[in-house]
């Protein structure tokens, strides 16, 4: 019976996704489901004294409820696995349609764009000549001189974290060419899908799917391996965040577990800056997948390789918006354009163009 089991178990697991679904899934509700348990176990929230040898007595006096646990916390990450996407999108700021009012997702991508415009004068700020007569005149002038310098280079490095361009495709720009999230994370990572092709006028989100088959093995898991990274950071950091909340309580004891929740806060601070860290590694991902493997695009798609970059942009431009309308037809937006069909047979025949 054990080898059956083993064998049910491990083939379920590559079912669902092998070591990504526990990481990814169960994890996060593990965590936050055996925080809580411990605090209601060791009496934590009555107010009583915290015995926290407590819980291996009653681990040993009910192992049943250990594979209970183990097997509700497979289910709840099961059930919530489809809604992965959902979690990462709403520390993105994608709050349209969902339970954030839209005052305030305005104020929150307000904030961050006067956090820009503040980068953004703070980068030219430069420290005036001013006449030296004295020593030390001449170091505070070199201290406030280094000081400028770091200073604006924070702002540069902040200004660089930010969507600052219109959007690839002319047609589908806001009126204001607005690309500003409302958090730091949606704003890392849209500002790396925009300039990732933006450089060779084409657009991540329309070619995505006629790029991504072409890439590489190694870039390929690379990839993968990075959108995992994201997606196990945010989701602890929305699990300490519930655990911040449910061990608000806690604070009432005026004791050392009042410092429960004030830990839990910090890792779900601490989880969310590293997923800030991940998705600027994705972006330096997707700008490498653009610039080893948009000819292989365009090669699958048997169109004519430009010769300069100029040429190059002109028809990514124009490829971009034909694949973002699919009811337009080829022979009206890609006017002159020419294909180059693979060599075919012993002798080469069957290449040309159209």
């Amino acid at each position: 019976m054990r080898p059956v089991l083993s064998g049910l178990s491990q083939a379920a697991g590559k079912a669902l996704g092998g070591a990504r679904f526990t990481v990814v899934s169960v994890l996060p509700v593990a965590v936050l489901t055996g925080y809580v348990t411990a605090l209601v176990v060791s009496g934590a929230y009555a107010g009583d004294t915290v015995d926290v040898g407590h819980l291996a007595d009653r681990a040993k006096e009910h192992p049943e409820w250990l594979a209970v646990a183990a097997f509700g916390c497979l289910l709840v990450g099961l059930l919530l696995r489809p809604f992965q996407v959902a979690l990462v999108q709403m520390l993105e700021g994608y709050w349209r349609g969902r339970a954030v009012p839209e005052v305030a997702a305005a104020l929150a991508t307000e904030r961050h764009r006067r956090r820009l415009h503040t980068a953004l004068v703070v980068s030219d700020v430069v420290v005036p000549e001013t006449p030296v007569t004295h020593f030390q005149d001449a170091v505070l002038l070199a201290r406030r001189r280094s000081r400028a310098a770091r200073i604006a280079a924070r702002a540069e490095d902040l200004m660089l974290r930010y969507p600052t361009g219109p959007h690839p495709i002319p047609s589908a720009a806001d009126e204001d060419d607005d690309r500003l999230m409302p958090t730091m994370l949606g704003n890392i990572l849209r500002e790396g899908e925009d300039t990732s092709g933006r450089r060779y006028g084409l657009d991540l989100s329309t070619v995505s799917h006629r790029l991504y088959p072409q890439l590489s093995p190694k870039l390929t898991t690379a990839v993968n391996q990075q959108l995992d990274l994201l997606d196990t950071t945010c989701a602890l950091s929305v699990c300490f965040g519930l655990a911040t909340v449910a061990g608000s309580p806690l604070l009432g004891r005026l004791d050392l577990w009042s410092l429960a929740p004030l830990v839990t806060a910090l890792l779900s601070m601490a989880a969310y800056r590293g997923s800030l860290r991940v998705a600027a590694d994705h972006a330096e991902l997707l700008a490498a997948a653009f610039d080893l493997h948009r000819f292989d695009m365009l090669t699958a798609l048997h169109l004519k390789l430009p010769s300069t970059p100029d040429e190059e942009y002109e028809w990514n431009t124009a490829l971009t918006e034909f694949l973002a309308s699919p009811k337009t037809l080829a022979k009206d937006e890609l006017p002159g354009l020419t294909y180059e069909h693979p060599a075919s047979g012993p002798a080469g025949q069957g290449d040309g163009s159209a």
